[in-house]
């Protein structure tokens, strides 16, 4: 299999692992959807329920009361509504009341203020939509019971919006607990590769070491240029030693960071590529591991001279802003889409031919991790060029 298609190969399962995440993401968030929803009709349904429940309830209530009234007893027709237990107000066709029960309110008609409350629950009562039972008491003489809704519809209600919200916060806990767990993994994954990573290049590179020692100066310009690379090889051994390492972070200046990768890179990328710096002239120190910063800021120029094949001019802006020091690297390369802003952060992915995708995620690391900063695509548009941003809090 060749290099190319072993490449394919790999960007193609990286891809279907994005796409289960996302999938699961999704289907998580489309079961707390169609949980709320359930939750919603079923409490409408037995809420209309309730309501025809009571309406049959207070229409043979009703019937009840009006056979009393033209009965020999009348005094006794007040006794068909004790029995229902939700809010009842009986009015006259003008809407007068003149009698209520269930609705906390106390005193008689003949009080004007009582009226006033009455006339207010009223008016809640209207809003329901529930439609008031009427009741030919003589002929030509209506009168009107209205009811509100039952205890358990309120308490129905509260429930259905406690359970919406319990379904929510559990939805949010169980993704919250599982991206902790997710990142803790892979943190651990990334550490235990970069630790080993570091052991396994010290022995080759105290070797290496070793023979350009007997060498001696027999070599020339090659010996000092293998010293040169060997000490290169031990700077990334440190720098892979200390990712994940709890060091403190000590204050430095980036504009010296920044010249340091700058003049490194500019070996390393080709003439073709043109690298300037832009410094404000202000104090732009800020805690950090310089090792690793440094690598970042070499991995970004690195990407930005692949993005312009090899031909173009990188810019590398720094300054201050409100909540720390920032550095601004700007390529004339192909651009990323707005869709792929995040994606390219990803373990594995990559549009390389050759490559693990890994640089853009062990940066963020870095930065994020290590650094509690941030990293970014400040802008893009393809076909004119990239600027990612970097900031390192004060």
């Amino acid at each position: 299999m060749t290099a190319a298609r072993k490449q394919d190969v790999r960007q193609q399962t990286v891809s279907r692992q994005l796409r289960r995440a996302g999938l699961f993401k999704a289907l998580l968030f489309l079961g707390a959807v169609l949980l709320t929803g359930a939750l919603f009709v079923m409490s409408h349904y037995i809420v209309d329920r309730i309501r025809d429940s009571a309406r049959n309830h207070l229409s043979l209530s009703v019937q009840y009361y009006r056979s009393l009234l033209q009965s020999e007893s009348p005094e006794l027709a007040y006794e068909a509504v004790q029995s229902i237990n939700f809010p009842i107000v009986l009015t006259d066709e003008e809407g007068n009341p003149k009698f209520w029960k269930n609705i906390g309110v106390e005193g008689d008609a003949s009080d004007p203020e009582t009226v006033e409350k009455v006339r207010r629950i009223l008016k809640e009562m209207q809003e329901l939509d529930n439609e008031p039972v009427p009741i030919e008491v003589f002929p030509g003489n209506v009168d009107y019971f209205h009811y509100g809704d039952h205890a358990l519809v309120a308490y129905l209600r509260m429930f259905t919006v406690a359970s919406t919200i319990a379904v929510a916060v559990y939805i949010f806990i169980g993704y919250i607990g599982f991206r902790t767990i997710r990142k803790a993994e892979e943190r651990s994954v990334w550490v235990g590769m970069a630790r080993e990573t570091a052991h396994q290049l010290g022995t080759p590179i105290s070797s290496l070491m070793g023979w350009i020692e007997v060498l001696g100066d027999k070599g020339g310009d090659i010996t000092v240029k293998m010293r040169q690379d060997v000490r290169r090889l031990e700077q990334i051994a440190v720098r892979f030693s200390k990712i994940g390492a709890r060091e403190d972070l000590r204050p430095t200046d980036l504009t010296h960071v920044a010249a340091e990768a700058a003049a490194y890179m500019r070996t390393r990328v080709g003439s073709g590529v043109q690298i300037d710096i832009d410094m404000t002239g202000e104090n732009l120190e800020a805690p950090m591991q310089p090792e690793l910063i440094g690598w970042v800021l070499e991995n970004l120029v690195r990407n930005g001279a692949q993005s312009m094949e090899g031909e173009g001019r990188i810019e590398i802006r720094l300054g201050r802003e409100k909540r720390g020091v920032y550095a601004d690297v700007r390529d004339h390369g192909k651009g990323i889409n707005t869709r792929d802003f995040e994606t390219i952060f990803r373990p594995g992915y990559t549009t390389k031919k050759r490559g693990w995708g890994l640089g853009l995620s062990l940066a963020r690391r870095i930065v994020e991790e290590t650094h509690r900063g941030r990293i970014f695509v400040k802008e893009s548009k393809p076909g004119e060029g990239t600027t990612f941003r970097m900031v390192l809090p004060t």
